[in-house]
This record gives structure tokens, C-alpha cells and sequence, in this order.
């Protein structure tokens, strides 16, 4: 009997090998060509390869074709391996054989692993000769071929397992691979659909802060492909280790659920596009309510009204029951009263979970860490800009007292005066790093000039001038030269500073500027700008900007006999052409200045030098000005400028020709 068992399972093994070897065939060509190919053509002198710290995910071996496949094969594998479960007479045939389900079942399982694994052991076998045999240490280290072929296993058997999951309880092969990448992709889906909605009655939740910080970790697709290959750092990898071990506890639950689903399916559930009863009200439900979900996100981003959102989740409800049921009866004739009686059930019950769900998230609204509680705290416009500051090595966070109680005192004010629909025209984001280790994060949309008083104390904190401008924390000895040049491409050449003390001297100027100013001049910039780029020892250039109220700066400047080819005068302006605006609310200068000009509305033209040189004095990006200038430049037919100007500090002639 043992030798019939093991004579059958090689008869069953070289079946399925007919049936979907050619998949992992494709698989290991497909690495082939991605890997040591490329490794070969790169190890050519001629090929011009630039190392990288990406190892096997760097661009050399086309990270995003190795995704590809590592997505789509696995999936291919679990849905002609068990085609037979969804064809009537191949169904009946398989399980009329002498073999228990379970044994039928791993034995299929079984064949599909090999023959998804067996590709990438070969790939690793090939690059570790290379390594034996090659110096490739540019390319790619043991380590680093260890890892990859650990995440090649390790997300190539879960998606496998996901697709034999959802094979298990669907009839339709086709169904099978949609449900499978739906699967994989759910969970951070739903978590994206349900933080966008808490974030609509909530204020300082942000879906954007859960797409930046965590979406990744619900989702291996989403973790996989998050990975940028040109992103060279040291020790940076596409999937951190616990998360490919959560992977394989994952697979080992799949398996387990695939299992118990197979012995209790029904022959008769072929063809069908939920084999399992008990399913078809999750699926169906399921279904409903992320489209309800869905359907408020369009309607909330195109009319911004509690009303559409409603309005939304009704449509998205009704588009998704009706779809569902057609899908699972494989009909379009659905409408009745029972299905009608069914999506009524399902909305009280989604009524009254969309209206308790955000209650569960009013502490979170109201909560302010304590003084006592804060070690440091980051204020800036996003999870990245927060993410790429802890990333270096002196990380600029905000850690005196005067600067946590001014940015405690700021977020009170956020949380009094913002509405969660509100939508402003800056993005502003504080991280409490508190001492217990814990992080606590909050994201606002507000209009800058509701807040002046408030971010006026933040903005004379020495640590956030320092969070802001990165060149505070630059040494003159880093600095190996210094390029500066007016913004449009009609200016004389650039100056360019070599030696190294007028390099410090011009430092020293600029930093002691940039600590002396004043939100006003933070927020809205005076004058017209000029550039600077510091090229830093060993690092990226740095980049700067001068502003004619840069009292140090501009001094130096004129001892230097720089200033006029420098800082922009008013011979180098051709024309401006002023707009009275009457301060609309969250446009930007420029795009209100654009859309006037689009709209025909006629501009008023100074050419006068004297005129011109009180029109420079205008401010960048204030938002709520009476007149718009636009400053056009000579030998420069392409770029031009966009300044305003208040009721208040607009010179007496534009007033007085608009009266």
C-alpha cells in the first residue's frame, strides 16, 4: 500500500507539472534575465553600471520587472494548479480517486511550492558562484543575496498561499486570481478607506499620515513595491525582517483555513462565484460597504459637503450591494424585494457604524500631551519632511521648554479653530516624541493667517529655525564653494565664492540673518529672490535664498562689490503688470494672478525705474493681498515673478491709480 501511495503521488506530481510547469519555467527565465544576466552585462567595464547600497533591488537588476514576477507567478501557480476545483468533470474526477481530501490537497499544495521555490534556489545557486568565483562586492554581498533570496521565498509562498486561499472558496477562476489581489491588497485599502472617512468628522487624523507611516505594513504588494531602488542608503531594505515573519505566519494561517475549506466544500460549488454559503453574506456585505466607503471619498473630493459625503455612501452602497448580488447569482436581474429588504438591513447597520465609528476618536481629537510628558517635538509639513529630519545625524527637533509650550499652545488653537472639512492652504504636522518612547501625531489643513499670534511664538524658537533651515547647523569648513545667482536665466553668470573665508564670513552673515527673522518675514518673504547653492563635502549641495531684507547678508554683499550682479536691480526688470485682486481666500499668488490673466482681465503696465523699485518690496505667497504684480525680466521671455501687496503697505501710486 505505501508503494501505490508513493507511485500515485509521482503520477500526480508529473501531472501538475504538465499542467503548470511552464509557469515556473517563465518564473526562473524571468529571474534569469532580471539578475545574473544583468550582473554579467554589468560586470562589463563598457556597461558603465553605477554601484549601488541597493544590492539585488538596485536598478541594475530591474527591481521593478523582479516585483512583476514576484507578484503575478505565484498567483498564475495557484490558479491552474486547482482549475480543477472550478470545472465540474475535472472536480469529480480528482476526487473520485482512492486519496483522502486533505492528502489530495498537500499533495497539490506540495507540487505548486516546489515548483515556485525551485526557480529562485537556482538564481541564488548561480549568484553565489558569482560571488565564489567573481568580485561582485559593487554589486551585492552574501548578506545581501541571503536576504534576497529569504524575500523571494518568503512573499512568493504567501502569495501562493493567498491564492490557493481564495481558490478554495470561489468557483471561478477568473474570480480566483481578482479575489487573490484583492486580498493582498484589502487590508491597507480598508484601512485608507476608513481613516479618509474618521477623517471627515475628526480633526488631526489624516489619511495621508496613515499612508505615509503604516499603510505599507497591511499590505506585502504596497511593501514590496513602496521600495524606490535608487534610494542608496546603507542597510535599507524593501521588507523589514518582521514583517517576513508575520509573511509566514500569514501563509501558515492561509493554509490551515485553505485546508478546512477544501474538506468541507461541496463537488456541486464548481463554476459558482462563492463555492461556500456562509460566505456570500461577508462577501456581499463586504463588498457594499467599501463601496459606500468609496463612494464618499469622490463625492467628499469634488463638493466638500456633509450632505455629498451622505450622499456618497448611499450611491456607493447601492452601486456595490447591486454588484455583489449580480456576481454571486451570476445575473444581472437582481432587482426584487427581497434584495431591495437586504440592502435596507445593511444600511442601518452601516448608518450606525459610519456614526458610532468616529465617536471612538474624539479623545484622540481633543488630546495634548503634557509639558512634563514631552521629550522633544517636531513641527514642519509633513511625515516625510519628519522622517528625513530624524534621519540625520544631529536631528533639529524642538526640545526647550519655551519651544514645546509654543507649539503646545499652537496645536490648542488648531484644534479650537479647525473643522475637520475645512480645507486651508498649508498642511501642518507635529510629532510629540514623548518620554515613556511613544509618538504621538497630529495633521492639520488650515489657513496660515488665522494662527499669526500663535505661530509668530513658534517661529521665534531658535530650534525651529534650525528644523526649517538646515544650513544653520552647516560649519564653513564643510563648505566647498558657494554659488550665487538671480532666479531668471537672463542674470550675468553666477558668483561663485572659493575662498575659504569669505566662504565663513558669508556664513556667518547669512545664519545670523536667518536667526533674526521674524515670522512675517518667514512666512511671507519681502523682495525679490536670489539663489544660492552650497556645495557640501561629501554630501548633496545645500540650497538657499536671499531676500533684500537680509540686512547682513546684503551688507556683505556690497563690501564684496557683488551686490549688483547679485541681488536682482531694477534696470534687469523689463515691465510689471499690477491686477487689483481683493484678497480671495486659499489661492496662491500666482495661481490667482494666471487665472486673471486668463480671464482677460486687463493689467496696468509700469516701466518706470523708480516706480519699478517700489514694486520690488512686494511679498511671495501671502494669499490675501489687494493687488498682484507680476515681474517680468529682461532677456528672459519664459519666467517671471508673482509679489502682493496689502491695502497697507502698497505704494502710494498703485493705490491711487486703482482708486
Amino acid at each position: 500500500m505505501p508503494l501505490k501511495t508513493s507511485s500515485f503521488r509521482k503520477e500526480l506530481f508529473k501531472q501538475n507539472f504538465r499542467n503548470v510547469g511552464w509557469i515556473s519555467i517563465i518564473y526562473l527565465l524571468g529571474l534569469f534575465f532580471t539578475v545574473p544576466l544583468q550582473l554579467m552585462m554589468a560586470l562589463n567595464s563598457e556597461y558603465g553600471v553605477e554601484p549601488s547600497d541597493a544590492g539585488l533591488f538596485s536598478t541594475t537588476f530591474t527591481f521593478e520587472i523582479q516585483a512583476f514576477f514576484l507578484f503575478i507567478m505565484p498567483v498564475l501557480m495557484a490558479i491552474f494548479l486547482f482549475r480543477y476545483l472550478h470545472v465540474k468533470e475535472a472536480s469529480d474526477f480528482i476526487h473520485s480517486l482512492p486519496v483522502r481530501r486533505e492528502k489530495l490537497f498537500n499533495y497539490h499544495l506540495g507540487s505548486g511550492l516546489f515548483l515556485l521555490i525551485l526557480p529562485i534556489l537556482i538564481i541564488s545557486l548561480i549568484l553565489l558562484m558569482f560571488l565564489w568565483f567573481v568580485d561582485v562586492s559593487d554589486f551585492f554581498s552574501f548578506s545581501e543575496l541571503g536576504y534576497w533570496t529569504l524575500l523571494m521565498v518568503i512573499v512568493s509562498v504567501l502569495t501562493f498561499m493567498s491564492g490557493v486561499f481564495v481558490g478554495t472558496w470561489t468557483g471561478l477562476s477568473a474570480v480566483q486570481g481578482i479575489l487573490t489581489y484583492i486580498l493582498l491588497l484589502f487590508p491597507a485599502g480598508f484601512v485608507l478607506l476608513v481613516s479618509y472617512h474618521i477623517h471627515f468628522y475628526v480633526n488631526g487624523i489624516s489619511a495621508g499620515l496613515v499612508m505615509d507611516s503604516s499603510l505599507q505594513r497591511f499590505s506585502p504588494i504596497v511593501n514590496v513595491l513602496e521600495y524606490y531602488p535608487l534610494r542608496n542608503e546603507a542597510g535599507y531594505l524593501p521588507v523589514g525582517y518582521l514583517d517576513l515573519g508575520i509573511y509566514v505566519v500569514l501563509s501558515l494561517v492561509f493554509y490551515v483555513l485553505a485546508r478546512i475549506i477544501y474538506q468541507k466544500r461541496q463537488l456541486e460549488a464548481a463554476s459558482s462565484a462563492i463555492a461556500l454559503t456562509s460566505l456570500k453574506p461577508v462577501f456581499k456585505y463586504g463588498m457594499t460597504f467599501c463601496f459606500a466607503l468609496v463612494g464618499g471619498l469622490y463625492f467628499s473630493d469634488l463638493q466638500n459637503a456633509y450632505s455629498w459625503i451622505i450622499a456618497g455612501y448611499i450611491f456607493g452602497g447601492v452601486l456595490g450591494y447591486l454588484l455583489s448580488v449580480m456576481l454571486i447569482e451570476k445575473t444581472w436581474r437582481v432587482f426584487s424585494w427581497k434584495q431591495g429588504k437586504g440592502f435596507v438591513v445593511y444600511g442601518f447597520a452601516a448608518a450606525l457604524l459610519i456614526t458610532v465609528l468616529p465617536l471612538f476618536w474624539l479623545n484622540y481629537e481633543s488630546y495634548v500631551p503634557e509639558e512634563s510628558e514631552i521629550k522633544a517635538v517636531f513641527f514642519g509639513n509633513g511625515y516625510h519632511h519628519y522622517e528625513d529630519t530624524l534621519s540625520q545625524n544631529d536631528p533639529s527637533l524642538i526640545r526647550s521648554e519655551e519651544g514645546i509650550a509654543a507649539v503646545r499652545q499652537l496645536h490648542k488653537e488648531f484644534i479650537n479653530k479647525d473643522q475637520p472639512l475645512d480645507r486651508g492652504d498649508r498642511f501642518y504636522f507635529i510629532a510629540y516624541q514623548l518620554e515613556g518612547g511613544e509618538e504621538v501625531y497630529r495633521y492639520y489643513e488650515v489657513d496660515k493667517s488665522l494662527f499669526n499670534e500663535e505661530f509668530a511664538q513658534v517661529s521665534n524658537v531658535k530650534e525651529y529655525k534650525e528644523l526649517n533651515y538646515s544650513v544653520l547647523k552647516t560649519e564653513a569648513n564643510e563648505v566647498q564653494k558657494v554659488t550665487l545667482e538671480p532666479i531668471y536665466s537672463g542674470a550675468p553668470k553666477p558668483v561663485n565664492l572659493l575662498d575659504p573665508e569669505k566662504i565663513e564670513s558669508f556664513l556667518e552673515s547669512y545664519q545670523k540673518d536667518l536667526y533674526d527673522l521674524s515670522y512675517e518675514e518667514m512666512a511671507y518673504p519681502r523682495g525679490l529672490r536670489t539663489d544660492g547653492n552650497l556645495v557640501i563635502e561629501g554630501e548633496d549641495s545645500e540650497y538657499i535664498s536671499i531676500y533684500p531684507s537680509y540686512d547682513n547678508t546684503i551688507k556683505w554683499l556690497k563690501n564684496e562689490g557683488i551686490y549688483e550682479r547679485v541681488i536682482i536691480q531694477p534696470e534687469d526688470i523689463a515691465r510689471v503688470e499690477i491686477l487689483p485682486w481683493g484678497s480671495p481666500e486659499n489661492v496662491p499668488d500666482r495661481v490667482a494672478y494666471e487665472q486673471m490673466k486668463s480671464q482677460g482681465n486687463e493689467a496696468w503696465t509700469v516701466t518706470e525705474e523708480e516706480k519699478l523699485s517700489q514694486v520690488m518690496k512686494g511679498s511671495h505667497d501671502r494669499g490675501n493681498g489687494e493687488y498682484l504684480v507680476g515681474v517680468y525680466y529682461e532677456n528672459d521671455s519664459h519666467f517671471y515673478d508673482v509679489l502682493s501687496f496689502t491695502e497697507e503697505d502698497a505704494p502710494e501710486f498703485i493705490k491711487n491709480h486703482f482708486k
